[in-house]
């Protein structure tokens, strides 16, 4: 390890001053061009879990923004499960580096509408998954807002609760303990069910000294040979996700069915966001599950709801195994992106980077994807748009600013777009533009 891959290891630190430390020392070797910094080039993640929910690699917020900026992508978004803990360092984090950045969050909603039909929620119909993005302050904690977030937190913690007793019913003589074996894994106490899963890894290995003890173990709890158990031994990434699917989703012996009572409204969650002044976002899945089929149907619900964007994970829709497979979901990629784009609804995209092997960025340039790239690029400038105008000014694409400025979706579209092509992540530029009147604005950009 050398001097620098000592300094990012420090990225991780639980401890904000630890890894704030590691992060300017990072920036100011940069700064001195001893590490040098590509230009971005047109690639975008703007769904980076952080380790405030769960990142396969660890990674803090501050991480993955020095990696973003290492690797050239033109914009990052962080993405947490039912917490906003990483939004003010995110934030903070890309201004420093001159990156353009969004922070959000994700949650789970029922809708009601779609009762008998799957969405984003495998094998749990009416269950969708949903985000906020571009957030750019907190809710006071006593607040309906500030409710609302902890309910999604606790409502989250919860379910973990009774998928540990459960599942440690189960595991005996492996059984964890939450305040103890999982939330130190955690640095806001925030687990998830990879936690979950990890620490019943680290339990095993310390109950176990004996190897053929642990396999053996392990053989007849997963029902899987010894020799497959010896396999995921040496290959832990592997192993976590197993044990998560046979034991935590559907089917398994943790697997908690989900009621109606487990989630948040969508009106709730929706609320929420706006009144944080962020952007909600819808969403989508592959296209193949029964409600996701029909792309216009899907679109009007979302737009009768005051949803205007959408968000995707592209890798999962064309880079697979399966040739046939492959080809479906590409199809219905098109399919969903030809809508949004006829209705001027934006499109944020990124894979999570909270499973081993997801790619840090999507193959802009491969052949499934340059048709859809300039969209979706289009899409992150818009978003970004968004964040200057927010946080210098609360005039962001939801504010009751834009809603009286900009009565066509498409005109509205094109402002935050210029906008966010146009302003640098720069502290002065954006207090500059904070503090420009609204003709001044729209002559400027719209």
């Amino acid at each position: 390890m050398n001097s620098v891959e000592k300094i990012e290891s420090e990225l991780d630190n639980f401890n904000f001053s630890d890894r704030k430390r590691a992060f300017l020392e990072l920036k100011a070797l940069a700064d001195q061009k001893k590490i040098l910094l590509p230009d971005p080039s047109p690639k975008v993640n703007l769904h980076f879990h952080t380790f405030f929910s769960f990142n396969a690699y660890g990674y803090s917020p501050l991480h993955i923004i020095w990696r973003a900026r290492k690797e050239g992508l033109l914009m990052a978004g962080s993405v947490d499960f039912d917490v906003l803990d990483a939004m003010e360092e995110f934030l903070w984090g890309g201004f420093e580096v001159n990156l353009p950045v969004s922070s959000g969050i994700e949650t789970r909603v029922y809708l009601p509408e779609f009762h008998d039909r799957e969405l984003s929620s495998p094998k749990e119909p009416g269950v969708a998954y949903f985000m906020g993005n571009g957030f750019t302050r907190l809710p006071e904690s006593e607040t309906k807002t500030g409710k609302t977030l902890r309910y999604l937190k606790e409502t989250a913690q919860k379910r973990n609760r009774s998928v540990l007793k459960r599942v440690n019913s189960y595991l005996q003589p492996v059984a964890i303990d939450l305040e103890k074996d999982v939330l130190p894994l955690t640095p806001s106490g925030n687990p998830t069910e990879r936690h979950l899963v990890m620490a019943y890894a680290i339990k095993a290995d310390q109950i176990f000294s004996d190897r053929i003890e642990q396999v053996k173990f392990w053989s007849e709890k997963l029902d899987i040979s010894p020799e497959k158990v010896e396999n995921f031994l040496n290959h832990k990434p592997d192993f976590y996700d197993f044990i998560r699917s046979k034991l935590m989703k559907h089917g398994g012996v943790g697997y908690v069915k989900p009621d109606v009572g487990d989630f948040p409204t969508l009106e709730q969650v929706t609320d929420m966001i706006l009144d944080l002044g962020a952007i909600p976002s819808f969403s989508w899945l592959d296209g193949t599950r029964s409600g996701e089929k029909d792309p216009k149907e899907l679109l009007d619900f979302c737009e009768a709801k005051g949803i205007e964007t959408l968000f995707i994970v592209p890798d999962r829709n064309w880079d697979l195994p399966d040739q046939e497979e492959s080809h479906l979901k590409l199809a219905k990629l098109y399919e969903i992106v030809e809508e949004a784009k006829r209705r001027e609804i934006p499109i944020f995209v990124g894979t999570e980077l909270n499973k081993f092997g997801q790619k840090f960025v999507d193959e802009f340039e491969s052949p499934a994807l340059t048709p859809l790239t300039p969209y979706f690029i289009r899409s992150a400038w818009m978003l970004w748009g968004h964040i200057i105008m927010e946080k210098s000014s609360k005039r962001g694409y939801t504010s009751e600013w834009a809603k009286k400025t900009f009565q066509d979706r498409k005109v509205r579209n094109r402002f935050y777009y210029q906008v966010g092509q146009t302003v640098p992540a720069d502290r002065y530029q954006l207090e500059q533009i904070g503090s420009l009147s609204s003709e001044e604005l729209i002559k400027r950009w719209a």
